[in-house]
């Protein structure tokens, strides 16, 4: 019995020993690709429009494009907008470039009243091209209003990135062409306000990873088109 107990506590005593050292080995093994991480984000610009993380001896700078010529040495890295993100001796690949989502309005500032009258079907005759997707606008209009108070908004993809789509007018049934997006958009069925490329914004930080087709724009439904704030 006593050598029972004796191995027993030997075998104790060796299971934590060994606990302990697994756990020493993942702190270990963690501090320096944090560090390692700390080091390839550094903070080289952070304003009110513009977050850009790199290697502290890169230079950049955000300026509008007619102010070009005052930076000599600099080269254009990316555009978003009318803004140009300039460097000097430093190449795009070497950054991580975001836009800041700053909304200046929302939906409720362009709510309306949803229709709650009898749906009118598409009228093809008013979109002679959108007969080619007449399965497809007729489904999206079975499931009824989506947008901006009595119409109904059709998306399908044409590519990628790349959606495209029409906008039914479900009290007279007139179809309107003229929606296009690269990575969607957010849109709901009591308002008139709609955000462009909506899935480039990174829910948990409101930040934009800029890219030629990542531009987000918040624009309005006017009953014939949209029209940018």
């Amino acid at each position: 019995m006593k050598y029972l107990l004796l191995l027993l506590v030997l075998i104790l005593a060796f299971s934590c020993q060994t606990n302990t050292s697994k756990q020493v080995d993942q702190n270990s093994t963690s501090a320096p690709e944090a560090t390692s991480l700390r080091h390839q984000t550094d903070t080289l610009l952070n304003t009110q429009d513009y977050l850009i993380l790199g290697n502290t001896s890169n230079e950049v700078e955000v300026i509008k494009a007619n102010q070009m010529r005052d930076y000599s040495g600099f080269e254009v890295l990316a555009e978003y907008e009318d803004d140009l993100i300039i460097g000097k001796a430093v190449s795009r690949d070497q950054l991580s470039l975001f836009r800041k989502f700053n909304p200046t309005t929302t939906f409720k500032d362009y709510s309306v009243e949803v229709y709650q009258g009898a749906l009118a079907e598409p009228d093809f005759s008013t979109a002679p091209d959108a007969k080619a997707f007449e399965s497809r606008i007729k489904d999206a209009c079975n499931n009824g209003i989506n947008f901006a108070g009595h119409y109904t908004l059709v998306i399908w993809g044409c590519g990628a990135p790349c959606q495209t789509g029409v906008v039914v007018n479900r009290k007279t049934g007139e179809i309107i062409e003229g929606y296009q997006t690269s990575l969607g958009s957010d849109f709901r069925k009591d308002s008139k306000l709609i955000i462009m490329n909506s899935a480039a914004i990174d829910p948990n930080t409101n930040l934009i990873e800029i890219c030629s087709y990542c531009t987000v724009s918040e624009e309005v439904w006017t009953g014939k088109g949209f029209e940018g704030l």
